[in-house]
C-alpha cells in the first residue's frame, strides 16, 4: 500500500473516531461525573415530590391500576417505567434516580448534537458546559422527577427535526413528532413546542422566494408532522390513561391555578426562580444577536422555545422552581453559540485587530457576559456536589433516621401506611392506599381530596401506621385517638401513629 493510500484510509477512520467521540463523550462524561461525585444518591430525598413518583411506581408494580385506583394528575410513562424497573431490579430509590440520570444524559446528548448541527462544534462544547452550570441542573438530573425525561425527549424531537431541514427525509418528521409525543407522556408542560415546530416547518417552505412549489407541497412537511404527533399522542394517551381518566390529568392543574396555595407553601413568580440564571440569560441575548446577524435559522427554534416558555410562565400560577428549565435550557443553547462566536472574535482580534470593525461591540458584549457567567455560576454548580455533614455520612437528618427505625420496627406487621410523606413508606417497602398515593396541596386546592376522604380511607384500610408531616390534618388526628398511639413526634411537624394492637 502506498503512503497516499494509507492517508486516505486513515482520514475516514479519524473522522469516524471523532464523530464517535462527539456522540459518546459528553453524555458519558456527565454520567461518570454524577455517579462518582454527586453526593446525594443516598439522600433520604432530594426533593419531597420524589415520594409521590416512587410510590406510584411501587403500587403499579404491585398490580394496582393507575388513574382508576391510583390518583395521579401526571401522564403515565414515568410511573410505568418505574414499575417495570421495580419488577426487574426491586424497589430502589437509587435505581429510580439512575433512570432519571440516564434521561438527563440523553438530554445532554441531544443538546450537544443540536448545537453541532446548528452552530458548530465549538458552540456545542461551550453549550455542554453551560447546561451543567444551569441552576439546579445536577440535582434535577438525578432526582426521581418527571421533568428531565420530558425535556430530554423534547430536545431529541427538536434535534431530529433538524434532520428534515438538512436532509429532507420524511422519516425525520415522523420520528420528531413521536419524540415530542413521548415527552408529553412524561409531562404535559412541553406541549407548547408543537405549534412552534409546525410554524417552523411552514416558514421554511414559504419564506424562500426561490421556491415555486404548490401549496400542498409546501404544507406537506407540517401536515406529516402534525398528523403523526396528533395520532400518536391521542392514541397513546387514550390507551395508557383511558378516556374517562383524562380529566384527572387536566382539571387539578386548572383548579390549582385559581386557588390560593400560599397557605401550604410560599409561591413565587418565575422571575424569582430565574434570578440565579441572569448571567446566562445575558449571554443568550448576545447569542440571539449572532443568530440574526449570521442568519442561523435553525437557532430560531430555541429562541421561540425560550420566548414562548417565558410568556406562558409569566402568566401562570403556581410556578415551581423546576419550571425554570423550560426557559434556561434553550437559553443555554443560545449562550453556547455566543461563547463560540466571542472566542472566534478574540482569535481574530489577536491576529488582526484592525479587521474587526464593528465586531468590537459583539466582542465586548460577549466577553462581559462570559466573565459574569464565570463569576456567578461555577461556584453555585460546584456547591451541588459538596457533601453535607451528617451522622454516618448518609445524608439523612438524624430525625429521619429515627422515624425510619421506628417504621421498620413494625414494617413486617404493616400492610398499609397512610402518609402525606410517601418516601418513608416507600423506603420501608410499605404501600399506601392507592387513592392516597398523592396527598398534595394541588390536590387539596382542586377539591380532588379532602380531609374527610383521608379519614374514610383510614377506616376502610385500617392501616397499621399513619405518618403526618406535610399538612395540618386536625380532624384526622382526632379520629386516630381511639385506635392509634402517637409514638414519635417532632415539634408538631411530624407525627407517627401506630395502631394500638401492634404495640401490645
Amino acid at each position: 500500500m502506498s503512503t497516499s493510500e494509507g492517508r486516505k484510509t486513515a482520514r475516514p477512520l479519524t473522522r469516524v473516531l471523532l464523530e464517535l467521540a462527539w456522540q459518546l463523550i459528553p453524555p458519558g462524561a456527565y454520567l461518570a461525573i454524577m455517579l462518582r461525585y454527586f453526593p446525594h444518591w443516598n439522600a433520604f430525598w432530594i426533593y419531597s415530590d420524589e415520594g409521590f413518583n416512587v410510590m406510584k411506581g411501587l403500587l403499579v408494580g404491585r398490580g394496582y391500576p393507575l388513574y382508576s385506583q391510583i390518583w395521579s394528575d401526571q401522564p403515565p410513562l414515568f410511573t410505568y417505567l418505574l414499575a417495570l424497573l421495580y419488577r426487574w431490579n426491586g424497589e430502589s430509590i437509587f435505581a429510580s434516580r439512575l433512570l432519571v440520570l440516564l434521561f438527563s444524559c440523553l438530554l445532554i446528548w441531544g443538546f450537544v448534537q443540536y448545537l453541532r448541527l446548528a452552530w458548530g462544534n465549538a458552540a456545542a462544547l461551550a453549550g455542554a458546559i453551560l447546561v451543567i452550570l444551569l441552576p439546579h441542573f445536577p440535582t434535577l438530573s438525578a432526582a426521581a422527577l418527571i421533568g428531565q425525561p420530558s425535556l430530554a425527549m423534547a430536545m431529541v424531537s427538536m434535534l431530529v427535526l433538524t434532520g428534515w431541514h438538512t436532509r429532507h427525509k420524511r422519516f425525520f418528521l415522523v420520528l420528531s413528532a413521536i419524540s415530542l409525543g413521548i415527552s408529553l407522556l412524561f409531562k404535559l408542560y412541553t406541549a407548547f413546542l408543537a405549534p412552534i415546530f409546525v410554524i417552523g416547518l411552514v416558514a421554511t417552505e414559504y419564506l424562500p422566494v426561490s421556491k415555486q412549489n404548490s401549496t400542498w407541497h409546501r404544507l406537506q412537511p407540517a401536515l406529516i408532522w402534525s398528523i403523526t404527533f396528533l395520532v400518536f399522542t391521542v392514541l397513546a394517551g387514550v390507551i395508557a390513561v383511558g378516556p374517562g381518566n383524562i380529566p384527572q390529568l387536566i382539571l387539578p392543574h386548572f383548579a390549582a391555578s385559581q386557588a390560593d396555595l400560599s397557605r401550604e407553601t410560599q409561591i413565587y413568580p418565575i422571575t424569582f426562580y430565574l434570578r440565579d440564571s441572569w448571567s446566562i440569560l445575558l449571554l443568550a441575548v448576545v447569542g440571539i444577536g449572532y443568530v440574526l446577524q449570521q442568519r442561523r435559522w435553525l437557532m430560531c427554534y430555541p429562541i421561540a422555545w425560550m420566548a414562548c416558555a417565558a410568556l406562558i410562565l409569566l402568566n401562570m400560577r403556581p410556578v415551581w422552581f423546576h419550571h425554570q428549565m423550560l426557559i434556561t435550557l434553550p437559553t443555554a443553547l443560545l449562550a453556547g453559540g455566543a461563547v463560540a462566536e466571542t472566542l472566534n472574535l478574540v482569535s481574530r482580534a489577536i491576529h488582526s485587530p484592525s479587521a474587526l470593525g464593528k465586531a468590537w461591540v459583539g466582542l465586548a458584549s460577549g466577553l462581559i457576559a462570559m466573565l459574569l457567567v464565570l463569576a456567578t455560576r461555577p461556584a453555585q454548580a460546584i456547591s451541588q456536589f459538596e457533601t453535607p455533614g451528617s451522622a454516618a455520612n448518609e445524608q439523612r437528618a438524624p430525625f429521619e433516621d429515627r422515624v425510619m427505625r421506628k417504621i421498620n420496627q413494625y414494617a413486617e406487621k404493616t400492610n398499609w401506611m397512610v402518609t402525606d410523606l410517601p418516601m418513608f413508606a416507600f423506603r420501608a417497602g410499605i404501600p399506601v392506599p392507592p387513592n392516597l398515593a398523592v396527598i398534595s396541596g394541588k390536590r387539596f386546592a382542586s377539591g380532588a381530596l379532602t380531609e374527610e376522604t383521608i379519614i374514610e380511607t383510614v377506616r376502610e384500610y385500617s392501616p397499621e401506621q399513619v405518618l403526618i408531616g406535610r399538612f395540618e390534618l386536625p380532624r384526622l388526628e382526632q379520629s386516630l385517638f381511639e385506635n392509634y398511639a402517637l409514638v414519635l413526634e417532632r415539634e408538631q411537624e411530624l407525627k407517627l401513629y401506630i395502631r394500638k394492637d401492634l404495640l401490645r
